[in-house]
């Protein structure tokens, strides 16, 4: 294959997700990682793409006024803040108590949430639509897996369809940890495709409290589409970088915001 023909099927594999990840690009077009970042490099070069760690954006895509409206797949949303990540995660484990069930979304924090409770417990039951988070916890001591099923998408390591949202419709949830694309108080708990709040609402009427985990990044943020007001979250679980600015109007509001000092 020419290299123009790779740099055109590399904008074709693009073109449904706006995005697309390195290690995806070696398989499908059968070259090896420095091939993959040279064509990368040239064609950013050119103003065809926009690299990122692990992958690459169309520009057309990285360009939108607003980023958040940008979907992105599970691959490259787990290298984005992973350090806020995992400290939200560790101290999200602290609101858990043994011999309680909890969800989690197939969002990259909750993830990040279930390496952090992985064998730090002796008797709690999660449920997930994430097929990443079945993973994970598959072989954990004392922890009792409920994974939905439904239809699976790759690109968001996660089972979506009214066959997902039926299993939380059967079930009562202590506490839902939700992840999000954004949230404010003027326009709630917002997300970049409609598709992806289907499980998330699912999961929140079966949840006794919904704790949103979020980064920084993410408050005072909206994306394209709502999920919710703010007022059906419990509390927000936020990293030790988010600013009083930050916080404050969600604390008006009347709801907690918790991060590690």
């Amino acid at each position: 294959m020419l290299v123009e023909e790779r740099y055109q099927k590399i904008l074709d594999l693009m073109k449904d997700t706006g995005s697309i990840r390195g290690v995806e690009l070696q398989k499908k077009l059968h070259v090896s990682s420095e091939t993959v970042r040279r064509d990368l490099e040239n064609m950013e070069a050119q103003g065809l793409i926009r690299r990122a760690r692990g992958g690459a954006f169309l520009k057309e895509e990285a360009e939108q006024d607003n980023s958040h409206n940008r979907y992105t797949p599970f691959g490259l949303r787990g290298q984005e803040h992973p350090d806020s990540k995992n400290e939200i995660a560790e101290f999200a484990v602290t609101f858990i108590k043994d011999g309680q069930s909890i969800a989690l979304d197939s969002g990259t924090t909750a993830f990040a949430l279930a390496r952090a409770l992985k064998n730090r417990f002796k008797d709690l039951t999660v449920v997930t639509n994430s097929m990443a988070i079945a993973n994970e916890l598959a072989d954990a001591r004392g922890i009792t897996l409920i994974v939905t099923g439904g239809v699976y998408r790759p690109e968001e390591s996660a089972f979506v369809s009214d066959i997902a949202g039926l299993i939380f419709s059967k079930l009562n949830i202590d506490v839902f940890f939700l992840t999000t694309c954004g949230i404010s108080v003027e326009r709630g708990v917002t997300y970049q495709r409609m598709d992806e709040i289907l499980v998330q609402e699912k999961m929140m009427e079966s949840s006794d409290q919904t704790v949103v985990i979020a980064d920084s990044s993410k408050l005072g943020v909206n994306s394209l589409v709502k999920m919710c007001d703010v007022d059906r979250i419990s509390r927000i679980i936020t990293d030790s970088s988010a600013s009083a600015e930050q916080i404050e109007p969600f604390v008006r509001a009347g709801i907690p915001v918790e991060k590690p000092q």
